[in-house]
């Protein structure tokens, strides 16, 4: 057997594969006020999607309909209540917490004029039919505040869902 020869002409590229169609899940609650109490869920009033969930105004749970690895965000602001902040929230997929979305903030001065922003974020596989919710994980409730800054009603409350695989 002799030696290889040359390597002949590039042939020409294929088709682009249709690559991750998007889809995004993004809900807040605006304006107002909110008390979650201890293992109770965030509401949510407004939505914009991509089509592929379920989701009723003023409620918690976000029925996800395209299986996939998804991250998640969320935020709250929080107004303490008698100057101690000690907030834990988590998602609940399917009635589960995810350990990887456990975040939470502690302040033992805050006043009641303050409001404490809480953001999460993580990524994990959800399967078709799921339920997503935001929970409390707090020993106290919290109350979600969307007033009371510039005279401007602001989101109190928001989650975002991006497939990203």
């Amino acid at each position: 057997m002799g030696p290889q020869g040359e390597a002949g002409p590039r042939g020409e590229p294929g088709p682009i594969g249709p690559g991750i169609q998007p889809v995004y899940f993004n809900a807040v609650m605006q304006g107002g006020f909110q008390t979650v109490a201890p293992e109770d869920n965030v509401r949510f009033l407004l939505a914009f999607q991509s089509g592929d969930f379920s989701f009723t105004p003023n409620t918690s749970e976000i029925t996800v309909n395209t299986e996939g690895i998804y991250r998640i965000d969320y935020t709250l602001l929080i107004r303490p209540a008698a100057g101690l902040e000690n907030i834990a929230y988590a998602v609940a997929i399917n009635g589960v917490e995810n350990p990887l979305s456990f975040f939470g903030i502690y302040s033992d001065d805050a006043v009641n004029t303050e409001r404490a922003e809480l953001t999460g974020m993580f990524i994990t596989s959800i399967t078709a039919g799921s339920t997503v919710v935001l929970r409390n994980k707090s020993s106290s409730a919290d109350y979600l505040a969307g007033t009371g800054i510039d005279n401007q009603a602001v989101n109190h409350a928001a989650i975002l869902l991006q497939r990203i695989a």
